[in-house]
């Protein structure tokens, strides 16, 4: 069985007007309202955690054990920042668009070294026309990281895709690079289609971040660049960890499917099910239902929106998909499958 693009198969019950409905309950709860104190705190502590893991590598001894750990809590304390990042760009901390933007590039160009509007367009895109085969880049510049394709893409699959059939390892290997991966095309992205002194300081941060880096690696010699290798891998897993679950497996879109926004939104989005644990380490996008629906929510309002929402979409007829986290990566494993047998 293979995932193929859906017509508008889903109720026509649920339109632009329910949404516009659904809006008002959540502004009316008080839920699209900055929380300046959540993300001072929340940023406070994800700094912190990363200044401790920078300060570990020189305080601990040099040995193998104590530098895996050093470099474990290097690379989960750089995603944690640059998930304060993802709700810069969507302007989710402060009112004023220039300070988000700001915060975005802090955390994400120069503590990460991917380039902030790089993403920040990337990811917008995504928002805008989630899982749509055509115009989805998460889908369209997946590659071997997403198994979202259509059972026409996968019979028309050629090169290096169907290589894949015989090395499913080198799924591994993509993921252990999506950092890396991030980082050539926010540069990219920087010098083909910024413009101005927006190029400027963006290129400029992200030579900042190459600088510590190579400073880093020059103290440390050889340990230094197993650091750098080894801190970008456990990133690139823990980022994939984080939103695999979030759509795929789940309904891609015909070109010219009528969708409304509200449709899109929840029938292309799967929740994990809320738990203090979850809530911390997926950042919020276990909610990933009420993220799609007001990105601009910051995420500490995620789970009262979700009390609101889930009752809504069962009133209006659309499925809301919420398991557990085990479940949700053997959900991805499944759709994975599925594109191998497409591709055999």
């Amino acid at each position: 069985m293979t995932l193929t693009p859906m017509e508008t198969t889903v109720p026509r019950s649920a339109s632009g007007a329910d949404y516009a409905e659904l809006r008002r309950t959540i502004i009316a709860a008080g839920l699209l309202k900055r929380s300046y104190v959540f993300y001072l705190f929340r940023s406070a502590t994800c700094f912190a955690l990363l200044g401790l893991a920078i300060a570990l590598l020189f305080l601990l001894p040099a040995s193998f054990g104590w530098t895996v750990l050093a470099t474990l809590m290097l690379g989960f304390s750089v995603v944690q920042v640059a998930l304060i990042g993802h709700d810069a760009g969507h302007l989710e901390v402060f009112r004023e668009s220039r300070k988000n933007w700001a915060l975005g590039q802090l955390c994400w160009t120069l503590t990460v070294g991917v380039g902030f509007w790089y993403w920040n367009d990337r990811h917008n895109r995504h928002h805008g026309r989630t899982n749509d085969v055509d115009e989805d880049p998460d889908i369209q510049g997946s590659g071997l990281l997403a198994p979202n394709f259509t059972e026409h893409e996968g019979d028309a699959s050629h090169g290096w895709r169907r290589i894949l059939r015989y090395q499913p390892v080198l799924i591994l290997l993509a993921l252990l690079s999506l950092d890396f991966v991030f980082r050539v095309e926010g540069t990219l992205f920087a010098l083909r289609r910024l413009r101005g002194a927006r190029r400027c300081f963006e290129t400029a941060l992200l030579l900042l971040n190459v600088l510590l880096w190579t400073t880093l690696m020059t103290i440390l010699s050889w340990r230094g660049l197993g650091i750098f290798l080894g801190s970008s891998a456990v990133a690139s897993l823990y980022l994939t960890a984080i939103i695999a679950p979030n759509h795929k497996g789940m309904p891609v879109w015909a070109k010219g499917a009528k969708l409304s926004f509200l449709e899109r939104q929840v029938l292309s989005s799967r929740n994990v099910t809320s738990h203090p644990v979850w809530d911390y380490l997926f950042g919020g996008l276990n909610y990933q239902i009420e993220h799609h629906l007001f990105p601009t929510m910051p995420r500490v309002h995620f789970k009262r929106a979700r009390n609101i929402v889930k009752p809504f979409c069962a009133a209006h007829g659309l499925h809301y998909e919420e398991v557990d986290p085990v479940t949700s990566y053997r959900m991805v494993y499944t759709a994975y499958r599925r594109l191998r047998q497409t591709l055999v």
